[in-house]
């Protein structure tokens, strides 16, 4: 197999010239550019991208730590972040943890052995403070908010989006509300975030008959909406923490001939072909964020504003006491 060395006797030129061209990495006349691309098919050589890598410090990959591939939530910021990465000459390399700490721990050690230029946390169940001691090792993002410790985020003000739809809804005249929520609120920001909005603006802390906790697929939001029903003939709102959810609920609710609307979190088109409203937490925007901080020089944390977007019924509701609102 052909090395470096041997280009560098074919083409006539030392070996340091042929790393600049090889690796664009300083000024080579176009001339001997040629030379040395023509040794380099001569001699079907081929870059040696681990000792590349061990010489640089560089990888050109991060990884991305998603509890789970096959949740739209995941999948949106996930596209987002590898299409960025894509654009900057990195490849993106994926690690599913289920929400198992160990898991997250193994691919810590991934950044602290240099086989990751960075790290990027899409959700996570170990604590800020563990994260923060691998930050020696290679930069880490949370697609969360990290409060005050010095890890860089992206993050949409959840508390914030999830307290507006409440008081628009209580505005409207609902007071019969289920929600579901990812995870239990003690592991959940999004989850903590829900019932304390809810708690916020209606008074009382939720009927817990009225949560379903740990819904991850749309089979939950069928099984959401046949609780809720049972619980409270006087349903009227499913707010649901994703669109997914929320289309098993809304499905569910029309099976049964149940007038109650949902709300689902993410904007993913089948919000759209359902009809249903939802909280747009700008995914795309998310992800696009998270890969590009990963490489500034300082811990930056933004926040990305959130949009409720309504549709069908719900929106015909609050237009007219807008209007209501307005005479």
């Amino acid at each position: 197999m052909a090395n470096i060395r041997d280009v560098a006797k074919l083409s006539g030129h030392s070996v340091s010239t042929v790393s600049r061209a090889l690796n664009h990495s300083g000024y080579v006349s176009a001339a001997t550019r040629q030379e040395i691309l023509v040794a380099v098919k001569q001699l079907d050589y081929h870059r040696n991208d681990i000792a590349l890598a061990l010489s640089t410090g560089k990888t050109h990959q991060i990884g991305v730590i998603i509890p789970f591939v096959n949740r739209p939530y995941f999948q949106k910021l996930t596209a987002a972040i590898t299409a960025e990465a894509f654009e900057q000459g990195y490849q993106v390399t994926l690690l599913p943890t289920n929400y198992q700490p160990e898991r997250e721990r193994q691919y810590l050690a991934m950044l602290k052995h240099h086989l990751l230029d960075g790290l990027i946390f899409l959700s996570r169940s170990l604590p800020f403070s563990e994260l923060v001691d691998f930050r020696d090792y290679g930069p880490i993002v949370c697609c969360e908010d990290t409060f005050d410790y010095p890890l860089a985020s992206v993050f949409t003000n959840r508390g914030e989006s999830f307290v507006h739809a409440f008081q628009l809804l209580k505005q409207c005249g609902f007071r019969h509300i289920g929600v579901t929520v990812s995870r239990d609120e003690h592991h959940s920001q999004s989850a903590k975030l829900t019932l304390q909005a809810y708690k916020m603006v209606y008074g009382p802390q939720l009927d817990p008959v009225l949560i379903y906790r740990h819904t991850c697929r749309m089979t939950d939001g069928i099984a959401a909406a046949q609780q809720f029903m049972a619980a409270d003939d006087q349903l009227e709102i499913i707010f649901a923490n994703d669109d997914e959810i929320a289309a098993g609920a809304q499905r569910e609710l029309q099976q049964q001939g149940h007038g109650a609307l949902v709300i689902g979190q993410e904007n993913i088109p089948v919000s759209f072909l359902m009809d249903y409203s939802t909280i747009d937490h700008r995914l795309t925007e998310m992800g696009t964020t998270a890969f590009k901080l990963l490489f500034q020089p300082e811990i930056m944390k933004q926040a990305i504003s959130s949009e409720l977007i309504l549709r069908g019924r719900l929106k015909k509701i609050v237009a007219q006491q807008q209007a209501k609102s307005r005479s």
